[in-house]
């Protein structure tokens, strides 16, 4: 042990650790990951302390430093382990780091493998941190591929880390642009994030362009008095209004000529902020890259000011008039009370209509995509020049179910999905266009969907079926409820094959090698390139024909049973666009002609080992999937094996979709494959999603 580099360590820490400087050495080691597995400890303490004993390692867990401890590692408390940060860093930039590093890193790399991916990302930072001067620069790119991945690969779950983590790691390295953009998009989401202030330096305007997809957007208000531009919050005195999306502290960045680069005005959505620009064209540009021209203007009154004006008179006088205008429906609004809708006939006008005007046919918020980019007719409720906002309600078109017959076939179009099933509109199949008349969509069940290799319906749900939004599909009417709201379909084969059956020479069971081009919600999209060298395809085959693709559904990526039982987004796998696999062909889409492939299939299923292992009184973790009454459906971790779990009174109103739990086995049949098991406890409970029952 190096005594000097010891005694710092604790002098700087001051009491209780300081009182035992080999057990705040030992602690100060630990201090650059949040959870510390205990291989880490011990492969620490024989390195940096070879002469102590295992008395040291559980004087640490003993003392006050431990929040926590469980049966594989511990967690140093949060205060305490800030200050062991501190002092490291301190005493490292000062002295010189303790003795053996970069041996010392190198004996940390084997015990921090028994870290996630994303908790030893967050080490690394912590410890660049802790040695460096220069930390913020390798903790802002190492931040920034959290982002990549969450914007472009739409891996939203990352950010139930990015909330944590922030709130773990140092102040200091949460300067850059990277750790910025995290806060907005936990914000975004409803998590806890830090409130960090804007970012200074530059940054990937692109990735922060794309990043503003993912967040909602807000209005400021904006006045020319011929010498100045002001932003603000919308005012009297700043009437017209731009969007731009609503982060912390919103910003915006105005270009003219006599500054070609741009100036960022920051926290314009609570302060208002000038620029001399004068009369000269302008150009406002949000974080999203949306820009707003303002043109040159010569007279006492802005050419804005004046458009803007006689808009809100022809917005007056068609609620005045009762006019009747065309309308297109854009997003759900924000908490669910109605729809954000664009007006035609004033395209620049986002209207406001609330559920109670309009008098959808049935439709739930999942039932919006029925309405996406169709036109509906409505009429002008209330203008409000002050707050720039404008409610519309929808005016009823005529009811009519066309040619719809009970019994006949049609081709309808997929225009929303959820977990129960689709929505499918059929006013083109009948010959009643809209908005003339009233939208008619049959309602799909999951139960009702064609069968597919690798989904089924009792374990799946509509979500992960691989028919997208937009997608023609076959199906036969069922029932026709009154009114035409309750129109109820049955999906049947095509008439004509798919116009991507181009199978060639491929069968069921061959093994085949494909390039990644693209991640889905349910399954990743391969290139397939030629059949597998193993098992050798006959001789006389001819090659792959050219442009074939496959699809892997997320329930044949993997034997982990998170991606069959427990919905895993396929575009969280990991694999990027450009990687190459072998897959087995499993069958073809019926609908798109498509090959449909398995990954998981080139093993042998591992839950089979898992089954046999178990036997009555063993005690593991699952996560519960739904109810059958009296008993609950695990999923015992990490494999697809199911079994079923009772559970006491007391704690089945904490029983949901996601929990995770600890049971004992009491029943194994491995021929059946039947598990019977009782619950001990509740280890976590995730938070309430939209879909608790997401699939």
């Amino acid at each position: 042990m190096n005594e000097p580099f010891a005694e710092e360590i604790a002098t700087r820490i001051g009491r209780p650790l300081g009182e035992a400087p080999q057990v705040a050495h030992l602690a100060a080691l630990m201090c650059t990951t949040s959870f510390v597995p205990f291989p880490l400890l011990r492969d620490v303490r024989a390195h940096a302390l070879p002469h102590s004993t295992l008395a040291l390692e559980a004087s640490l867990c003993e003392s006050d430093a431990v929040e926590s401890i469980a049966s594989d590692g511990f967690v140093l408390h949060p205060l305490v382990r800030s200050r062991l940060r501190h002092a490291f860093r301190e005493t490292v930039l000062e002295n010189g780091p303790a003795p053996g590093p970069p041996t010392l890193r190198e004996a940390m790399a084997p015990g921090l493998e028994f870290l996630s991916p994303l908790l030893r990302l967050e080490e690394r930072i912590v410890w660049t941190y802790v040695t460096t001067d220069d930390f913020l620069t390798a903790a802002d790119e190492e931040l920034a591929l959290v982002v990549h991945s969450v914007v472009r690969q739409r891996r939203l779950r990352m950010l139930e880390w990015a909330s944590g983590a922030m709130l773990r790691l140092p102040e200091d390295v949460l300067k850059g642009p990277s750790a910025w953009l995290l806060s907005q998009l936990c914000r975004a989401v409803g998590l806890p994030h830090p409130d960090l202030a804007w970012p200074e330096g530059d940054f990937d305007r692109a990735m922060v362009s794309e990043a503003m997809s993912l967040v909602p957007q807000t209005v400021v208000g904006i006045v020319r008095d011929g010498s100045r531009l002001t932003v603000g919050p919308v005012s009297p005195e700043r009437r017209i209004g731009i969007r731009v999306p609503a982060t912390t502290p919103v910003t915006v960045r105005v270009v003219w000529e006599g500054a070609p680069e741009g100036q960022e005005l920051i926290g314009v959505d609570r302060a208002e902020r000038t620029v001399a620009s004068g009369r000269a064209a302008v150009e406002l540009v949000g974080l999203d890259g949306r820009v707003v021209r303002l043109p040159h203007y010569d007279g006492d009154r802005p050419p804005e000011d004046l458009e803007r004006s006689n808009l809100y008179d022809r917005l007056e006088e068609a609620r005045q008039s009762r006019r009747i205008l065309r309308a297109q429906v854009l997003s759900v609004s924000r908490g669910a009370t109605g729809y954000v809708v664009r007006l035609l006939d004033e395209p620049s006008v986002h209207a406001f209509l609330p559920h109670t005007s309009a008098e959808f046919p049935r439709l739930s918020r999942v039932g919006l995509g029925a309405l996406l980019n169709g036109a509906i007719h409505v009429r002008v409720d209330v203008v409000d020049r002050h707050s720039q906002a404008v409610v519309v309600r929808r005016v009823r078109s005529l009811l009519s179910r066309g040619t719809l017959v009970v019994g006949q076939r049609y081709r309808g179009q997929v225009v929303a999905k959820d977990i129960h099933g689709m929505l499918i509109s059929l006013n083109e199949a009948a010959g009643v266009a809209q908005p003339e008349y009233e939208p008619l969509l049959g309602r799909l069940d999951t139960k009702h969907l064609l069968p597919l290799p690798g989904w089924q319906s009792a374990l799946r749900s509509t979500r992960s079926y691989p028919v997208d939004v937009g997608d023609e599909i076959d199906v036969v009417v069922q029932s026709i409820g009154a009114s035409n709201r309750q129109i109820r379909l049955r999906m049947v084969e095509p008439e004509e094959p798919p116009t991507r059956t181009r199978h060639g020479n491929v069968q069921v069971g061959d093994h085949v090698v494909g390039t990644v081009r693209e991640k889905l919600y349910n399954g990743v999209r391969f290139e397939l390139e030629s059949f597998a060298p193993a098992p050798a395809p006959a001789p006389d085959r001819a090659p792959l024909a050219p442009g074939l693709t496959g699809l892997v559904l997320n329930t044949e990526l993997s034997w982990e049973g998170r991606w069959f039982f427990g919905g895993g987004d396929a575009r969280e796998y990991p694999v990027q666009e450009g990687d190459r696999s072998e897959m087995v062909v499993i069958g073809f889409h019926p609908v798109t002609g498509e090959v449909l492939a398995s990954v998981k299939q080139l093993i042998p299923d591992p839950g089979e080992t898992a089954v046999r292992q178990l036997r009555p009184g063993t005690e593991t973790i699952g996560v519960v999937l739904g109810r059958r009454r009296p008993r609950w459906r695990v999923r015992l971790e990490p494999w697809s094996v199911m079994a079923v779990m009772t559970a006491g009174r007391g704690t089945e109103s904490q029983l949901r979709h996601g929990v995770r739990v600890q049971l004992r086995i009491e029943a194994v049949d491995t021929i059946r494959r039947d598990i019977r098991a009782s619950l001990l406890r509740i280890v976590e409970t995730p938070p309430p999603t939209e879909d608790e029952e997401s699939d």
